[in-house]
């Protein structure tokens, strides 16, 4: 993963520069200004695709804590089966389902 701090290039250095930003953003994000404010950060391909993936396992666990909370709140609420009443169940409904 990249480190915490930013490299700060003005916008006429992507057009004159464009190696030595490309190599920066290698090492760490770049901060890209215009008439001297932060305007747009560059990451390497890398950072992108490893930030994608960051993102995209976060969001897999927020679901999975979702459901683990509802569940939990099911379980409080006695809103519960037993595993054997809920086999038979599925058998009798499989039972019922012609062939």
């Amino acid at each position: 993963m990249m480190s915490q701090s930013f490299s700060i290039r003005p916008s006429k250095d992507i057009r004159t520069n464009y190696a030595q930003i490309s190599a920066l953003t290698r090492e760490n994000p770049v901060a890209i200004t215009v008439n001297g404010k932060e305007d747009t950060v560059l990451l390497s391909h890398e950072d992108f695709i490893n930030q994608m993936h960051y993102i995209h396992e976060l969001e897999a666990k927020l679901e999975v804590y979702s459901h683990l909370a509802l569940a939990m709140d099911d379980i409080k609420l006695g809103r519960v089966q037993s595993a054997d009443d809920v086999f038979a169940e599925l058998i009798e409904k499989i039972n019922q389902v012609e062939l």
